[in-house]
């Protein structure tokens, strides 16, 4: 069973009226999955899409056998959090067009799962060097990848928010898997683009320096992009890895309280 520092925090930030984010995190089979969606703001309802895509995942997951593998009950709640999406946005007028992105995580004993579309981003912190573990499903994203665009221009692209894939538009969405093994020491961050798109990742590692904890870590993130004008709704989940262990005991999928 892994031990893991974790917190989480989402705020609306210091220009958009209501919260378009939605974050949740869950026990499951003695490890935690955790999940931030972030509603797409050109349209109404991104705060129901991204309230609905973290329900219809957890009640997913719950309700699937717990011999399924991790890997593909993820894969499996995201679709479903897509197909729920799109059929209300169908049936209800002033859901209309409703989106959201979705990135889930879990850790379980040494191992780390991903399902992940969209462009909140999950990095690794190791031995003091910082990863993106997720792709941008973005246009300014595919231009860094072609070598139109550096990293720098991407960022400050007015194009840079441009989803080409988010839950919501159709009836089944491309979903990007990640697996792989956690040691003790690793930090997860997983944020929406609010917090990543202010800071780079130099800061990144500056604010989790100066502040290792995981709650603390998450306050000086959004106390940071706030202080940069906080544009955007402002997301961001820490989970900082004790210790794991390569078996962990299986046990049932339970909630607790949102």
């Amino acid at each position: 069973m892994p031990e893991i520092d974790f917190f989480h925090l989402t705020d609306a930030g210091c220009v958009r009226e209501g919260n378009e984010d939605a974050i949740g995190c869950w026990p499951c089979e003695d490890g935690l999955v955790f999940a931030v969606a972030d509603g797409l703001g050109v349209h109404n309802a991104g705060e129901v899409a991204s309230a609905l895509a973290l329900e219809v995942l957890a009640d997913q997951l719950q309700d699937e056998s717990a011999g399924t593998p991790l890997a593909k009950r993820l894969r499996n709640g995201v679709q479903q959090a897509n197909l729920r999406i799109y059929n209300k946005s169908t049936t209800v007028p002033e859901l209309r067009h409703m989106g959201t992105t979705l990135t889930a995580t879990s850790v379980v004993g040494d191992t780390l799962v991903t399902a992940h579309v969209g462009d909140c981003r999950l990095y690794l912190l190791r031995d003091g060097s910082l990863a993106q573990l997720t792709k941008d499903h973005t246009w300014v994203w595919e231009q860094v990848q072609y070598g139109i665009l550096s990293v720098e221009e991407a960022r400050k692209h007015p194009k840079r928010h441009m989803l080409s894939r988010a839950l919501g538009q159709g009836l089944i969405v491309p979903i990007d898997t990640l697996t792989m093994k956690v040691r003790p020491g690793d930090v997860l961050i997983q944020c929406s683009d609010g917090i990543h798109g202010l800071l780079p990742d130099n800061e990144i590692m500056e604010v989790m320096s100066s502040s290792p904890q995981a709650d603390a870590a998450c306050r000086a993130f959004v106390h940071r992009a706030r202080d940069r004008g906080g544009d955007d709704n402002l997301s961001v989940q820490i989970a900082c890895v004790t210790s794991c262990s390569p078996s962990p005991p299986k046990s049932s999928w339970w909630r607790f309280g949102r």
